[in-house]
């Protein structure tokens, strides 16, 4: 429903976390196999980064393991769709409902990819996406931020 350009896709990452009150001593779940700009979003905003383990079909975030590294800090978790090809929101979604966690899709190399005919960036509470020259979409550089959450977004 919402959506708001910004510099970069990192941009889009720091952004969201500091929407979702993500701030020091907190911690972000995130995949080891991403772009360097997943976990340098997480440590701009003085949280702390928490590896958990990848499906090795997909190269997302394996939820079991995700599940398996929740802490009392745990904030958020960050799944990364690889090459367009999406983590398992469900799975996902249903463990941040469970521990009361928000999900910030980092779906910069995922422009147009659906999971259960839902597009990418939508499910999760933010969707941050990068036009950076390398990407599906790209003007050379800049980013976006989407949500259908109205208090994010203002």
């Amino acid at each position: 429903k919402y959506g708001i350009a910004v510099t970069n896709g990192t941009a889009a990452l720091v952004i969201s976390l500091k929407a979702c009150g993500i701030g020091c001593g907190d911690e972000v779940i995130v995949p080891p196999y991403t772009f360097m700009a997943t976990i340098t979003a997480v440590l701009d905003v003085n949280a702390i980064p928490v590896f958990a383990d990848i499906e090795l079909d997909t190269y997302t975030l394996d939820p079991n393991d995700v599940e398996e590294h929740i802490s009392e800090r745990t904030k958020a978790i960050i799944p990364v769709h690889i090459g367009g090809r999406p983590a398992n929101m469900d799975d996902l979604s249903r463990i941040a409902r469970k521990y009361d966690l928000r999900i910030i899709e980092d779906a910069c190399q995922a422009w147009g990819s659906e999971w259960r005919n839902r597009r990418i960036g939508s499910i999760g509470d933010l969707g941050a996406f990068s036009f950076q020259s390398s990407k599906n979409v790209t003007s050379g550089e800049g980013g976006m931020i989407v949500t259908n959450d109205r208090d994010l977004y203002v």
